[in-house]
This record gives structure tokens, C-alpha cells and sequence, in this order.
């Protein structure tokens, strides 16, 4: 997980306004491989183990290890950590690798950036681990992005010794531990429910797109009746854009 994501997460049993404290224990190309976010309001404490983050609320039951001191403890023990508590260990960045790219997954990825505009970074991209495959591509085609792929099945993008640049993975429960307005684009699925796409239109900026893929015909009532506007509706997929303040609805990518 990109270290830079402090700055961004919320407590995922508090949420906002409660922000997250990051120590981390093993950390290359400012991506954390082993360390916790700790909330100063509720004391609890999310693992990170072999990249991918554990940001669900307890109970937490079975996981990436139950406990979230535990994880960590047992990840050092195991020797797992390769540049000691607080210390960055470098490393060259080389080998960046997917588990999972799937036939086509590129072509999705650009189709998925023209679909929410983003030009160029900096700044956040969320998606569903459904969308897993496109994450990498997303992150290559637009310098700057940082795709966060949420959801169980990212846990195979991130593993020990390697480094899948631009995308960081966790799994959470029906909040995002995000803040308001705090990212620039949202892929979601037909399928999500309402719960999941209010929470990804609470967490975009203005001006940022949500898209929805294998859109129903809730999915197309939920955009227009959350006052969004709708820049495409096709192929399956429909895209809603949160109104710019004293611009109405920006229509032309998400760069400054």
C-alpha cells in the first residue's frame, strides 16, 4: 500500500472525520509491505501483511490474519520484514507484475480512463476487485494515479517482493475508509447495490466520475437521482460526474 494513502484513510469503524496513523515496519519504494494504521480515537489497529491491508471494521472473523497486532507480529517473526520498524528498505521497483491480467485487460483499462476522464494525476482511482485485472493498466496509462482495488480479490496483486506500481489493495467492510471528496474516480458494478455506490459517490471530488459496469436500470435511476450528470450510457456501462460548484457539470477530464 502506497504510504501517501495515510492522508487519505479514515477509520473504517469510526470513519470520518477520524483519520488513520500509519507505523510501518517494512517499507520499499514508499509502498508499505508490513506495518499497521492505527486509529487514535478508537485504539483499534488494521494490519497490513505482504502489501494488501486489512481496513474491515471488527468483528473481522477469518482474513489476512485475525488480530491486527497479531498479523504484524507474526509477519515479523516470520521474517517477512526486510528493512526494520520505521526504516525504508529500498529496492529497485523491477518486476512489476499482476497475479491477474486476464485477455483484453489493457483495452478495458483504456476504456475505463476515457470513462472517467482522468488525464493525469495526481490523485485516487477506486474499483472493485472485479475490475482487478484493469488496475494495472489504469495506473500505467495515467502518471501520477493511484488505483486502490478493494476487495479480496486484489490480495493477489500485492504479495512479498514485489511491487505492482500505482495499484494498493485492501479489503473493507460497506464504508470505504476514505474521505469525502478525496478521489477523482470510482468503478463499481451493476451489481453493488445502492449502499456501495453512495459510498463511492460520498468519496468523489467534485468534478469526478463514478462508473458503473454491467449497469441495470437501478444502477442508470440511482445516477440521476443522486445528481449526478450522465456522460455516457452505453455498452453496458452507464458514468455519472458530481457537478462542479459554480462550473455545472465538467464533461472534459478531471485535470487541473
Amino acid at each position: 500500500m502506497n504510504v501517501a494513502l495515510v492522508d487519505h484513510l479514515v477509520c473504517p469503524r469510526c470513519g470520518p472525520p477520524n483519520g488513520l496513523l500509519l507505523l510501518a515496519h517494512d517499507v520499499r519504494d514508499r509502498r508499505v509491505h508490513v506495518g499497521e494504521f492505527g486509529c487514535p480515537n478508537c485504539r483499534d489497529r488494521f494490519p497490513v501483511v505482504d502489501g494488501f491491508g486489512d481496513l474491515r471494521p471488527p468483528p473481522r472473523g477469518e482474513g489476512v490474519e485475525v488480530g491486527g497486532r497479531a498479523a504484524v507480529r507474526k509477519a515479523v517473526s516470520e521474517g517477512r520484514v526486510g528493512g526494520g520498524e520505521g526504516r525504508y528498505a529500498g529496492g529497485s521497483g523491477e518486476g512489476r507484475e499482476a497475479a491477474e491480467t486476464g485477455g483484453g485487460a489493457a483495452e478495458r483499462g483504456l476504456a475505463l480512463a476515457a470513462a472517467l476522464g482522468v488525464t493525469r494525476g495526481p490523485g485516487l482511482i477506486v474499483v472493485t476487485d472485479a475490475h482487478r485485472a484493469e488496475a494495472p493498466h489504469l495506473a500505467e496509462l495515467v502518471n501520477g494515479i493511484e488505483v486502490l482495488v478493494v476487495g479480496w480479490g486484489g490480495r493477489g496483486m500485492v504479495a512479498e517482493g514485489t511491487s505492482v506500481g500505482g495499484v494498493s489493495a485492501f479489503v473493507t467492510g460497506p464504508r470505504l475508509p476514505l474521505r469525502d471528496g478525496a478521489v477523482r474516480g470510482v468503478v463499481a458494478d451493476g451489481d453493488g447495490g445502492e449502499g456501495w455506490w453512495e459510498e463511492g459517490r460520498r468519496i468523489l471530488m467534485p468534478g469526478g466520475r463514478i462508473a458503473i459496469s454491467g449497469a441495470t436500470d437501478e444502477a442508470r435511476d440511482w445516477v440521476r437521482g443522486a445528481g449526478l450528470g450522465v456522460v455516457l450510457d452505453e455498452r453496458g456501462m452507464v458514468v455519472g460526474a458530481v457537478p462542479v460548484p459554480g462550473e455545472g457539470l465538467k464533461l472534459t477530464g478531471l485535470g487541473p
